[in-house]
């Protein structure tokens, strides 16, 4: 990011910053971040409401967007991650939608999930069996 480049900030990612900052920044700090990053002030602006400079909101500010930056890069590996852990065939979807869809796919994600796992454990039967007939064989 650009030195002044101005990224807008979520209110879920604004709050996920908190969480992730809340033990090593001040709640003034945070504070004054957040009005630079959600609600438009300036730095100074900022600075005159919390009685620091506005060189420290401006640092603050910066933290909080390389954090955020590290935490959506963190994610990012996360979902790579749990993309190549699925069996074939199978995608990953994060949905919004009313109750009723949500839980019918729900179920059938449960659904297709405990077959898969049926799969895999009959498969793992079959291996067995095969080992055990060849063990039988070989004596």
């Amino acid at each position: 990011m650009t030195h002044g480049e101005f990224v807008p900030v979520s209110v879920p990612e604004f709050e996920a910053l908190q969480h992730l900052l809340k033990d090593s920044l001040s709640a003034d700090r945070i504070a004054a971040a957040r009005l630079v990053m959600l609600d438009s002030y300036s730095n100074q602006e900022a600075a005159d409401q919390f009685g620091v400079t506005r060189q420290a909101v401006w640092k603050t500010v910066q933290r909080m967007r390389d954090t955020l930056d590290r935490y959506k890069e963190a994610r990012v590996i996360e979902e790579t991650g749990i993309e190549r852990s699925l069996p074939r065939g199978w995608r990953r979807a994060t949905i919004t939608a009313p109750a009723a869809i949500v839980e019918r796919s729900q179920a059938d994600a449960e659904a297709a999930h405990q077959a898969r796992l049926n799969q895999v454990a009959e498969a793992g039967a079959a291996l067995l069996a095969t080992a055990y007939r060849r063990r039988s064989t070989d004596r």
